[in-house]
């Protein structure tokens, strides 16, 4: 080692060797072993640069690194997110209850593991909807077939009874026979329209008009209205303890409604009795009874009088299809109103409808008896 030969204020360890010339006899070859690279390295290290260097480097490949994962990730999850995105907005159209049953849940997976959850319980239920409606489908064709068929054989056999029979009846007994198609012809015909009527109820085809009205004047219509059927029967048709209230309903449906449970009561009721209609206000609405003097209804039928067609065992015919109960019940429902029943002295009916805002009436309750 010796003095840089490029600077006498350094020492370096240099190799050396004479290189005689011509012109110079006295030349030499000097051959640095540490150039300024190992200098430049060496001042590095002993000033912590190269230290700072790697740790930028290190920061920049940080960044960049997690960039990159960002974007790969966003690319994962994207259709996750759109699925999320169209969830959250069928849930905006559900109702409060059952959204806030799936909020909460975590994130996008939990939230999703929820969602499909409360899925699958709705399609086991409706599963099993379907089987019961498909039950029902099945056994209300069983029923509509046999109430088709029985009034068509009737009017059937009278006419060919007729057609074989017309040179030797009587003209009495061809009246007979004629009246009696044409009371069973009235009867098909009045089954078709009841039942067009419980499927466009069903389909909610046939929507309320709801108004404003007064209860104790329209049962006081439908009374009048049904008097003679009454007489006829030898019932007598009261009302007692009406209430002067308004309710917010359609008045036809209404109607529509009394006029199948007081045909009912008057189908069920001894001679004799007497027939009970009265209003009275109730949690916010009012309800309309209809009571008979009747039987009854058993216990184990309670909950199934408003089926269309049902009819308890042991029960007698009336003439009637069995879908009065049930058109009346989809009515008063299409109204947000309810129907229901119970045992009394008989059976017991009622309507309960909700009230106007101005439910007021002037005068007092009143008790007229028909």
């Amino acid at each position: 080692p010796g003095d840089d030969p490029r600077s006498h204020d350094r020492r370096k360890v240099f190799s050396v060797t004479p290189v005689p010339s011509a012109a110079d006899p006295t030349g030499y070859l000097y051959v640095v072993l540490r150039g300024e690279e190992y200098d430049l390295a060496e001042s590095m290290v002993h000033s912590n640069r190269l230290l700072q260097l790697g740790a930028g480097a290190l920061a920049v490949s940080l960044f960049v690194g997690l960039l990159a994962g960002l974007v790969f990730f966003r690319l994962l999850t994207r259709r996750l997110s759109r699925l999320t995105e169209r969830v959250e907005s069928f849930e905006r159209g559900m109702s409060p209850e059952r959204a806030a049953a799936v909020a909460g849940k975590g994130d996008d997976i939990d939230y999703l593991a929820a969602r499909f959850d409360q899925m699958a319980q709705r399609i086991v239920a409706q599963l099993d909807l379907l089987k019961h409606k498909d039950a029902q489908r099945r056994q209300l064709v069983a029923q509509v077939s046999h109430d088709l068929r029985t009034p068509l054989a009737s009017i059937q056999g009278y006419i060919e009874a007729l057609r074989m029979k017309q040179d030797t009846l009587a003209a009495e007994e061809r009246a007979r026979f004629l009246d009696v198609a044409l009371t069973e012809s009235h009867r098909l015909g009045r089954l078709v329209e009841e039942l067009f009527e419980l499927a466009a109820l069903d389909a909610r085809e046939k929507q309320p008009k709801t108004e404003p009205f007064v209860v104790a004047e329209l049962l006081h219509d439908v009374v009048q209205k049904h008097q003679p059927e009454a007489e006829r029967a030898g019932v007598a048709l009261s009302i007692v303890s009406v209430a002067p209230v308004q309710v917010l309903a359609d008045i036809a449906m209404t109607e529509r409604v009394l006029d199948n449970l007081i045909s009912n009561a008057l189908s069920h009721s001894p001679k004799d009795t007497e027939i009970t209609l009265g209003v009275v206000e109730q949690a916010g609405g009012a309800q309309i009874t209809v009571a008979d003097a009747g039987p009854g209804i058993d216990d184990e039928h309670l909950e199934h009088v408003f089926e269309p067609f049902y009819q308890a065992a042991g029960a007698s015919r009336t003439g009637h299809a069995g879908l009065g109960l049930a058109i009346a019940q989809r009515m008063v429902t299409l109204q947000q109103g309810k129907l229901s029943v119970r045992n009394a002295d008989g059976a017991v009916f009622s309507v309960w409808l909700p009230l106007a805002r101005d439910s007021s009436v002037a005068g007092g309750e009143k008790s007229t008896a028909l």
